[in-house]
């Protein structure tokens, strides 16, 4: 979820300023990243959950858990990613992206 959010916000956001640079202002920028940042943290939710769901269940594999601190662990990672891009509305005009 949080490499699509991404996704999404970098294309919004991108194709807002390809299409009218005066539409894809900071606040635009800003809000769809609080849009992508709400969707990766469900997913990081949702990933950690299934990683600490009955950890001492001998019939649920180890791998489960694994992958639920991976997928938790690069929700974080897209975070970033989409706080920089949030940040760069604010930082740099819209007609200079």
């Amino acid at each position: 979820m949080g490499a699509l959010a991404w996704f999404g916000h970098h294309q919004l956001a991108s194709n807002a300023v390809y299409y009218d640079c005066r539409s894809g202002g900071p606040w635009l920028t800003a809000g769809l990243g609080l849009l992508a940042a709400l969707v990766t943290v469900a997913g990081a939710l949702i990933s950690w959950r299934s990683r600490s769901i009955a950890p001492s269940n001998p019939d649920r594999p180890e791998t489960r858990s694994v992958a639920g601190a991976i997928g938790a662990m690069t929700a974080a990672i897209f975070l970033v990613a989409i706080g920089f891009q949030s940040l760069s509305g604010f930082l740099i005009p819209a007609c200079f992206r």
